[in-house]
């Protein structure tokens, strides 16, 4: 499951900006932070606050972001003086009693950003499918975990669509189909995207009901965020991402095989198999889409697993996701 965290870590190393005169950078795990040159010194604790997270500017840490409007101020991507800096560090107040490895979160009332949706994603929710294991699907950043992966390792890495996550199931027992987000099944009302994709894209229930009792995991999109992949009006697409056979991760090449009897099959666009290259799938990251019709559109960024499964004894399964800097910039 995905960790929301705004870590304390202790500064261990302090580097110039080449073109700053009064600006410095820190490596936080993954990430380039720029701060204010003499701000900090080797092993200060501070708080790193990553892109996407809300904080509230009626608290003194971060009053300074206050646009005057809203109490509220996003952590974004900017590029300052031609470095991209990933997020904000602020002192470690000895106050909140913090130590290093910490989650600040709650001491600094800090929340994860959630983008609105333009499409309804609410509706009446309903039980889930009987009898089945139907987890959660998260990816955690690869910003945190940029040591997973070694070099060299055989990769999958596909294009991580900008949407809403959602699955799709047959079930046997109660002989019907079943349609859900990241966190609830959801009834069929009309009034969420998760049924409107179903129903736009039949080829989901014409694979579901030859295959009962397996889960589609994939991304629900077009007209639903911010990123439209040359969507019309009325289009909500869907690209599956992963399927789960009852408690097991179908690998890559057999989930593929799965699923080549049913024509009209939508998977996220491959974007690069074979050896891992942190700095080539860095770039590559930064390309555009290749959703057809949404070539000339940002990439979201990439998701990185294995070609051959495995767990990792912190994390989990082996999956991470690469948040290209130009979407972070953007939206």
């Amino acid at each position: 499951m995905s960790k929301h965290e705004v870590p304390v870590i202790k500064i261990d190393e302090i580097f110039s900006h080449a073109n700053a005169d009064s600006l410095e950078l820190i490596k936080v795990f993954g990430w380039t932070c720029c701060i204010k040159k003499g701000q900090f010194k080797v092993g200060d604790l501070v708080v790193y606050c990553p892109p996407d997270y809300l904080v509230f500017t009626d608290r003194p840490e971060f009053a300074f972001l206050s646009d005057g409007k809203s109490n509220r101020a996003r952590i974004k991507v900017k590029k300052l003086r031609g470095i991209v800096s990933q997020g904000l560090v602020i002192p470690l107040d000895p106050a909140l009693g913090l130590k290093e490895g910490d989650n600040a979160m709650e001491a600094l009332g800090i929340i994860r950003y959630e983008p609105p949706e333009d499409f309804s994603t609410g509706g009446d929710n309903v039980s889930s499918p009987s009898g089945l294991y139907c987890p959660k699907y998260d990816i955690e950043t690869f910003n945190r975990y940029v040591e997973l992966f070694a070099d060299g390792e055989e990769v999958i890495c596909t294009e991580k669509i900008h949407g809403c996550n959602g699955r799709f199931v047959f079930s046997s027992k109660e002989d019907c189909m079943f349609c859900g987000s990241r966190t609830n099944w959801k009834a069929n009302d009309g009034r969420n995207v998760w049924w409107k994709a179903l129903i736009k894209n039949q080829w989901i229930e014409s694979w579901c009901r030859k295959h009962p009792d397996i889960l589609l995991y994939g991304e629900v999109f077009g007209q639903v965020q911010s990123l439209k992949y040359g969507a019309g009006p009325n289009d909500f697409f869907f690209a599956a991402f992963d399927i789960l056979d009852h408690d097991r991760w179908v690998p890559f090449d057999e989930a593929r095989e799965m699923t080549k009897d049913e024509p009209n099959f939508k998977w996220v666009p491959l974007v690069y198999r074979g050896p891992f290259n942190k700095d080539m799938l860095l770039a590559e990251a930064e390309g555009n889409s290749l959703w057809p019709k949404a070539e000339s559109q940002i990439r979201e960024g990439l998701v990185i697993k294995p070609i051959v499964e495995r767990i990792d004894s912190m994390l989990g399964r082996v999956q991470l996701k690469m948040i290209s800097n130009k979407y972070l910039e953007k939206n």
